[in-house]
């Protein structure tokens, strides 16, 4: 899910064509520019919509099997999947993240329920 600027929306993107981005839109899906769009930055009111906590320690946020580190730097930090560890800006970041967790360690196909987000304002999160 990322911000559509021109509109000020949350959107799902469907696929990204060099500097075309597909939205899923209703009734019908629509395009823009790659340029209008931009990521939503993850922050601890977010993680909480999404039913993440810190109860077991401060800086560490667990929910639906995995648990991600809120670092000094701003940033959270997720299990290493590649040769990098998994640096989570953005919620499009965190979602990307989650699926590959699953497909990669649970051989099952998840992802986190964007539908809780439809009720908040961006600015809240």
């Amino acid at each position: 899910m990322v911000m559509h600027s021109a509109s000020g929306i949350m959107i799902t993107v469907l696929k990204v064509d060099n500097d075309t981005v597909l939205m899923e839109t209703f009734p019908e899906n629509s395009y823009c520019a790659y340029k209008d769009i931009s990521g939503i930055q993850l922050t601890t009111a977010l993680l909480r919509t999404l039913s993440f906590t810190n109860e077991e320690e401060p800086g560490k946020w667990s929910a639906h099997g995995l648990s991600i580190h809120v670092k000094p730097d701003g940033f959270f930090y997720g299990l290493r999947i590649t040769k990098n560890r998994a640096k989570i800006q953005y919620l499009h970041q965190l979602q990307n993240y989650v699926e590959d967790y699953y497909a990669r360690f649970k051989d099952i196909r998840y992802s986190l329920n964007m539908n809780v987000l439809k009720d908040i304002e961006y600015n809240k999160a």
